[in-house]
């Protein structure tokens, strides 16, 4: 005969093990995770538009660090030709390091690794709306020649790139990077 259910009585051999809250990183320790993330991000993200510039009829590699340069050095750079590549890298980079830390403000309130990489692709498509289809529009004209559904998409590649900075940190911790269960002959209800 089995007993009537009592919710007030646990099972600890079938019950779920609750584990303590973890504490969120100290605000610093985020900022630099999202620095390097940011980094990260920026870099696959240049080197992939570098590739797309390069592989369009007369494009070439350097062409978007050119543009890139355009928000320091004013949008006639290109045209009179002082559009310059290296400064191109340290705009991106500098850019791409802010973002990520602006994201770092943010991540605290996710908690686990699935809703950390949603979010990562919805901060890229953010940026991308954000950087051309607003700053563009209204200051930097030189942007709006860009290919739009390419930079969409490779926001949010840069997105999902930074959020992998910050899988399994702070209350994530416990988490696995790579959170797959694996259940040899047993019945997973839901």
């Amino acid at each position: 005969m089995t007993e009537p259910y009592d919710p007030f009585i646990v099972d600890t051999a079938t019950a779920p093990v609750v584990a303590a809250p973890i504490a969120e990183e100290a605000l610093p320790i985020r900022l630099v995770r999202g620095a390097i993330g940011g980094v990260g991000a920026g870099l696959v993200f240049i080197v992939v538009t570098m590739w797309f510039a390069d592989s369009m009829p007369d494009g070439q590699p350097g062409n978007p660090l050119r543009l890139i340069s355009t928000i320091v050095k004013g949008k006639s750079a290109l045209a009179d030709g002082t559009a310059s590549v290296g400064t191109g890298w340290i705009v991106h980079l500098v850019l791409s390091a802010l973002f990520g830390m602006v994201f770092a403000l943010v991540v605290p309130l996710f908690r686990t690794n699935g809703t950390v990489a949603l979010a990562g692709g919805l901060y890229g498509a953010l940026l991308f709306i954000v950087n051309f289809l607003v700053i563009a529009e209204v200051w930097l004209d030189q942007f709006q020649v860009p290919n739009k559904p390419f930079e969409l998409a490779i926001h949010i590649v840069f997105g999902h790139v930074l959020a992998v900075a910050f899988y399994s940190s702070g209350t994530r911790r416990r988490e696995p990077f790579v959170a797959v269960n694996r259940v040899s002959g047993a019945t997973v209800r839901y």
